[in-house]
């Protein structure tokens, strides 16, 4: 897990294919790190959103400043967006240890 995200802090912008339009156009995908927190602020076609390793935490937006500000703050329901996030993935490590015993 800890490569995974190192990898995904290395990339800032990459080309990639478009899944969700069904064409074969490329699109831009720029990610940017918060500083001194886990979430980042993806940016696809204009629109932003603010995720926490694959799980999307905002609604989408035509700012990323706006964006990166509602990430920023401290809220109880961010608080427990984030302790519902790492329950889910500790539930699925611990699956996965299940299957391969």
């Amino acid at each position: 897990m800890k490569d995974t995200e190192l990898k995904q802090s290395q990339v800032n912008a990459e080309k990639t294919h478009s899944k969700d339009s069904g064409t074969s156009e490329n699109q831009t995908i720029k990610r940017v790190e918060i500083p001194d927190s886990p979430f980042h602020v993806i940016t696809i076609e204009g629109q932003s959103f603010g995720v926490m390793g694959d799980y999307r935490l905002t609604e989408k937006s035509a700012s990323e400043a706006e964006v990166r500000e509602e990430l920023s703050k401290i809220t109880w329901n961010r608080i427990v967006q984030v302790v519902m996030l790492l329950e889910e993935v500790r539930t699925k490590i611990n699956n996965k240890i299940k299957k391969e015993i």
